[in-house]
C-alpha cells in the first residue's frame, strides 16, 4: 500500500501541509485557513496510508483528536527536539510544514503523548486550571507581602490575608498611593480565592467520572485533589510501568559517562513532568504528619535506614507512592498496606 507523509505547521488562521512519499518526493502542497473540515480534505485527498506529524502547541491536541478518525496515525512532536525546524535561518509555514513530513518519514523525531479519550482530554484542562488559579493566587500572597515590607509592615503566616489581619496591615500603610495598591492585590486575591474554589468544585463534578480517583484518594497522603492531578497528567496506566513512571515525573537518575569514566554526579532528571514530582513530593509530606502510623512512613523510614540518607529515602518513597498509584489504576485494585512492600522499585 502507498504511503504517505503529512506534516502541519498548525496556526490559529491558518495550516500549511505538505504531503511526502516513502522517497521523500513531496506529492501535495497546501495552506488553507484553520477549520476541522479544510484539514481532514487535505488527508482524505491522499491516496493510500497517511501519517501526520503536528508540533505541541495550543491547538495541537484539538487537531489530533479531529484527524485520527480519518488518517492511520497522527503523531505530536516535542518542538524543542526539532532544531531543523525551530533554529532554521530561513523559516515559512509550508518549509516548516515540509520539514515535519521529512521528520516523519525518517522516523527522527520525540512523540509528545496526548490522550485519545475525549473525556480524559478535557478533565486535564480542568486539572490544569485549579493548578493555575492555585499558582496565581500563590503569586499574589507573595506580592502582597513584599509590598508591605516596602513599607516597613512585616508579617508572618496567614492571618494578614483574612479581613481582620489585612485592614491591620493596612491601618500602619501611610502612603495614599501604595496603600491603593495594596488594596487592588487585595482585590486580586479575593478574587483568585473564589476562582480556585469554583475550579475546585469543578474538578471534583469531573473525578465522578473516573471511578479510580476514589480508590487512589484511600492511599495515605494522597485525597481527592492529587488523586485527580495524577489521572489528568498520567492519562492512560498502559503508557507505563513503574520505572519509565518515576523517569516521566523527574524522579529518574541520569548517568553521564564517556570511555566508561563517569562525567559529573548522578541527578535527577529535568525532563518530564513536574506536576507528577510535585504531587508525590505533596503526598509523602502529608502521609508523614497523619497521626496514625501507615505504609508509607513505614517504607520511608526502612529506606532511610538503609540509605542513611533523607533525601534519597524521601525520593524512594516518593516513587514508590506513584508506582503504587499506577498500580492500582491499572489492575484496579483497591489500597491495603500490603501494596507497599508488594510494589517495588529497583534502588528502593
Amino acid at each position: 500500500m502507498r504511503r504517505v507523509y503529512v506534516g502541519m505547521d498548525i496556526g490559529s488562521k491558518q495550516y500549511a501541509a505538505v504531503a511526502v512519499d516513502v522517497r521523500g518526493k513531496m506529492v501535495d502542497s497546501e495552506v488553507f485557513r484553520t477549520s476541522e473540515r479544510n484539514m481532514i480534505s487535505f488527508c482524505e485527498k491522499q491516496k493510500g496510508s497517511v501519517t501526520v506529524m503536528i508540533e505541541e502547541g495550543e491547538l495541537a491536541g484539538w487537531t489530533a483528536r479531529t484527524l485520527r478518525p480519518h488518517v492511520e496515525r497522527v503523531m505530536v512532536s516535542d518542538p524543542r527536539r526539532n532544531a531543523w525546524v525551530s533554529k532554521a535561518g530561513n523559516k515559512n509555514d509550508p518549509l516548516d510544514a515540509a520539514k515535519l513530513a521529512e521528520l516523519l518519514r525518517l522516523g527522527s523525531y520525540s512523540e509528545v503523548w496526548h490522550p485519545e479519550n475525549e473525556d480524559i482530554a478535557e478533565f486535564k484542562l480542568v486539572v490544569q486550571r485549579y493548578d493555575e488559579c492555585s499558582k496565581k493566587l500563590a503569586r499574589t500572597k507573595i506580592q502582597i507581602k513584599a509590598l508591605l515590607r516596602r513599607q516597613g509592615v512585616i508579617t508572618s503566616g496567614k492571618g494578614v490575608y483574612g479581613l481582620k489581619g489585612r485592614q491591620a496591615v493596612l491601618d500602619k500603610i501611610e502612603s495614599e498611593p501604595v496603600l491603593k495598591l495594596v488594596e487592588l492585590e487585595y482585590e486580586m486575591h479575593d478574587f483568585l480565592v473564589c476562582a480556585k474554589a469554583k475550579a475546585l468544585r469543578i474538578l471534583k463534578q469531573q473525578s465522578r467520572k473516573f471511578p479510580v480517583i476514589r480508590r487512589l484518594k484511600n492511599i495515605p497522603g494522597v485525597g481527592p485533589v492529587l488523586a485527580a492531578r495524577f489521572v489528568a497528567y498520567v492519562g492512560d496506566p498502559n503508557r507505563f510501568n513503574k520505572r519509565t513512571l518515576a523517569s516521566y515525573s523527574c524522579l529518574g537518575v541520569v548517568k553521564r559517562s564517556s570511555d566508561g569514566s563517569p562525567i559529573g554526579r548522578e541527578r535527577l532528571s529535568k525532563a518530564g513532568n513536574y506536576a507528577l514530582k510535585d504531587l508525590s513530593r505533596t503526598a509523602f509530606e502529608r502521609a508523614k504528619v497523619t497521626k496514625r502510623s501507615n505504609g508509607i512512613t513505614e517504607f520511608y523510614q526502612a529506606s532511610l535506614a538503609r540509605t542513611n540518607s533523607r533525601t534519597n529515602a524521601r525520593l524512594n518513597t516518593q516513587r514508590k507512592i506513584l508506582a503504587i498509584m499506577l498500580a492500582m489504576w491499572r489492575d484496579g485494585t483497591e489500597y491495603c498496606e500490603e501494596m507497599v512492600t508488594g510494589v517495588a522499585f529497583a534502588g528502593s
